[in-house]
Formats: C-alpha cells, sequence, structure tokens
C-alpha cells in the first residue's frame, strides 16, 4: 500500500509539473525549437569592406546617411548594414548595394 501511494503521489507530481517544464525554455530567452528568440535573431548584420576613389578628383558619398569624402587616388574603409545602400552626393543615385559578399573586399569608383 505505501509502495501505491508513494507512486501515485510521483505519478501526480509529474503531471503537473510537466506543463511547466514544457514552457521554462520561453523564460530562458529560448522559442521551442531551441533558437534564440525571433527579436535578437534579427539583428543587422554589418559588413566592413573598403571605398577606392580611383579618379582624379575628391567624391562624396553616403554610408549610413553620413556623408563621407573619399580623396583623389586613395581608399576608405567602412562599416555598412546588410542591405542597406551607398548613395552618390546628389542623394538619389545608388553607388553600392551592401550585401555579405563584399566583407573584406574593395570597391573601386573609376
Amino acid at each position: 500500500m505505501l509502495i501505491r501511494n508513494v507512486v501515485s503521489t510521483l505519478a501526480l507530481a509529474a503531471s503537473t509539473l510537466a506543463p511547466i517544464t514544457s514552457h521554462a525554455a520561453s523564460l530562458f530567452g529560448r522559442n521551442a525549437s531551441g533558437n534564440a528568440p525571433a527579436a535578437t535573431a534579427s539583428k543587422v548584420k554589418m559588413i566592413k569592406f573598403t571605398l577606392a576613389n580611383k579618379t582624379a578628383a575628391p567624391m562624396t558619398v553616403l554610408v549610413n546617411d553620413q556623408p563621407i569624402t573619399i580623396a583623389a587616388n586613395s581608399e576608405t574603409p567602412v562599416r555598412a548594414a546588410v542591405g542597406s545602400d551607398i548613395f552618390g552626393d546628389d542623394h538619389s543615385t545608388v553607388k553600392v548595394h551592401v550585401t555579405g559578399e563584399l566583407s573584406g573586399n574593395t570597391v573601386s569608383f573609376r
């Protein structure tokens, strides 16, 4: 009789705690698949690359809405978000669309 009471108590405790433990992962920053929540997984990836001005005149471009002047025949390292665009100084001409393939490479303007 004592063993039956212990088994019954353990079964009741297990059935009570099972729903709680199945949702515990969400309390610790993980979703049901074990991955980080979508809000943190969708962080924007930044890419580092170099812009090179191979012309005889300085040029200005907009990177992350900040103007950057590249001297004639020189290079400038930049960091921009994947999916962003680098515009010319007229604010309407897209010079470069930033992709992951640019990482560590040089983009030359001639």
